[in-house]
């Protein structure tokens, strides 16, 4: 799956990034920096690209861009930057180029320019497209790095400096390093909380569900094993996974409650794929070693009857968020991942039965 700070081929900023899933919303996308343009040699769809000055460069980079040609647009804006360096649309043109790359992307190729960007004009919003571009680059530490120098700047905008903190929280987060990155989440929210102007709830949702994504990776880590386990061991590590499953649902459940459709449908599914990963780690789980063939036998059959509730409510939890994306009119890949899972579960659930 395409990497995103968003759900789906997510990705979630505001006035900057995500914001992926797309349904990616990633990075806010505009052409508010160009400059008027004045079209000297006729219209730009009967000028060839080497005959066009950079006026004529410009606009037609600009309708592509705004016919949805992203590849189109990318030519136009390069050829600019590069054959006309006097320009007074250098800048507008580096931007604009950037951004199709990035619509395309074409991470590496969005990085490249935004980097040169940067080299005149060191802005906030081009530093988090930045660190968008270095994150599905999968370029963590770079990303982390890239944030946390623009939270340090004084005259950084505190709505900028909250999703700075919650951004480079994402990054540590799926980097490994949870508990500085839940930290950093934290922050984020409390950030958002002091704020006095109105906030995309997609942030806040995007917030918990990360935090549930940390709950999750906890989750994940914790082993269950009835074969090396004595019963007193066996308990401990069931209530310690099961507290795990429950601080992530109930984070999940808090970005579903931000009323974001996108957050809320990659939430729902994630927390019925805990109930579904719960299930089928305890039934592949090894057996205790001490069982007999016919004792071994009984506990499978027994294990499996107590494990149907966990798929049981899993299927519901699929069915509510189907629903609720419906609803909302959310169309990122978690609605797929969900419609297969619960397919996929119903059908055990038939086979069991």
């Amino acid at each position: 799956m395409k990497r995103s700070w968003r759900p789906g081929s997510g990705q979630l900023l505001v006035a900057a990034l995500l914001a992926c899933a797309h349904a990616q919303k990633g990075p806010q996308q505009k052409l508010d920096i160009q400059l008027p343009t004045i079209v000297t040699a006729g219209p730009p769809a009967l000028v060839a690209l080497g005959q066009m000055d950079d006026a004529t460069l410009f606009d037609a980079g600009t309708r592509a861009f705004q016919a949805g040609d992203f590849d189109k647009a990318a030519q136009h804006f390069d050829r600019l930057w590069q054959s006309f360096p006097e320009s007074a649309q250098l800048l507008p043109a580096l931007w604009n180029a950037a951004l199709s790359q990035e619509r395309l992307a074409r991470y590496s190729e969005s990085l490249q320019r935004l980097q040169k960007y940067l080299g005149y004009k060191d802005e906030p919003e081009a530093q988090f497209h930045a660190a968008y571009a270095e994150y599905q680059l999968h370029r963590l530490d770079a990303a982390a790095s890239r944030l946390h120098a623009l939270e340090q700047r004084p005259d950084l905008k505190p709505s900028f400096k909250a999703q700075a903190l919650l951004q480079e929280g994402v990054c540590k987060i799926e980097g490994g390093a949870r508990p500085g990155g839940e930290l950093l989440i934290r922050a984020a929210l409390e950030a958002y909380e002091k704020l006095d102007e109105r906030i995309d709830p997609a942030l806040p949702a995007q917030a918990e569900f990360w935090l549930g994504e940390a709950s999750r990776g906890a989750f994940k880590e914790a082993a269950i094993d009835p074969s090396a386990m004595d019963d007193q061991q066996l308990q401990t590590a069931l209530e310690q996974k099961s507290q795990f499953l429950l601080a992530a649902q109930e984070h999940y459940l808090k970005a579903i409650r931000k009323g974001d459709g996108e957050w809320a449908t990659a939430a729902g599914f994630r927390i019925g794929e805990l109930y579904e990963s719960f299930h089928d780690e305890l039934v592949h789980a090894p057996p205790p070693r001490a069982l007999t063939d016919r004792q071994r036998a009984l506990y499978q059959q027994e294990l499996h009857k107590k494990v149907r509730t966990l798929v049981e409510k899993a299927i519901r939890i699929y069915e509510q968020t189907l629903t609720q994306a419906q609803e909302s009119g959310a169309s990122n890949a978690y609605w797929q991942k969900t419609q297969d899972a619960l397919d996929r579960l119903r059908k055990l659930l038939l086979e069991n039965t």
